[in-house]
């Protein structure tokens, strides 16, 4: 963490939140190249000064932003009920069903996801790329660590499992989103439930299915 993210990190809960929420408003309903940092800093209550103060450009405060989203949402979906589901697939589902009651209160935290990982900007393309690729095995390592991997059948390798539903949601979402299509978290909760029995059905031992 650099040095002016810890300085934003020293502020109170309350007021980080408003910052962050403010851009999360800013950056879902524009793109990265025209979102304004005048305008967040206006919807936050500060100056432009006193928000660069704490990043040190658009960028930087982009990528907090990311990473904080994302704590908000894990904190939201994992609970003291996540951790007594050790079945790999009622979990998943359990996290499905968790973060499509979060959009469906918090719409605007979707349309952020959806702009920063299917509509990105190329100054922060190579960011995102990274930090979808670290977050999927970090996810294991943090959130998963209860699951009973044994379940699956010998010649399965899980993290195969996990990647190929993380591509299935991304196909799902550049489906849908080509040529301005609209997103639909009902639809794609549906979905995503039958590709976990599909997965189940073709990677679980006999016994467990």
């Amino acid at each position: 963490m650099s040095d002016r993210f810890e300085r934003f990190e020293s502020l109170s809960e309350d007021r980080r939140r408003i910052v962050v929420d403010a851009a999360i408003e800013v950056f879902g309903d524009r793109d990265y190249a025209h979102a304004s940092t005048a305008d967040i800093a206006r919807r936050a209550g500060v100056s432009k000064s006193q928000l660069f103060f704490y990043f040190r450009n658009k960028k930087d405060l982009y990528l907090y932003v990311l990473t904080a989203v994302t704590r908000r949402v894990a904190e939201a979906v994992v609970d003291e009920r996540w951790y007594q589901i050790d079945d790999f697939f009622e979990v998943m589902r359990y996290a499905a069903t968790r973060k499509a009651a979060l959009v469906g209160l918090s719409p605007r935290v979707m349309n952020y996801f959806v702009r920063a990982f299917y509509l990105g900007h190329r100054d922060v393309s190579g960011p995102l790329d990274a930090f979808m690729t670290d977050a999927v095995p970090a996810m294991v390592r943090t959130y998963l660590g209860h699951v009973r991997w044994e379940r699956f059948r010998e010649d399965v390798d899980p993290m195969r499992v996990v990647r190929m539903l993380v591509w299935c949601g991304d196909g799902y979402l550049h489906e849908r989103l080509r040529g301005g299509g609209e997103f639909d978290m009902e639809e794609m909760l549906s979905e995503f439930l039958v590709w976990l029995d599909w997965f189940k059905r073709a990677t679980y031992k006999e016994e467990y299915l």
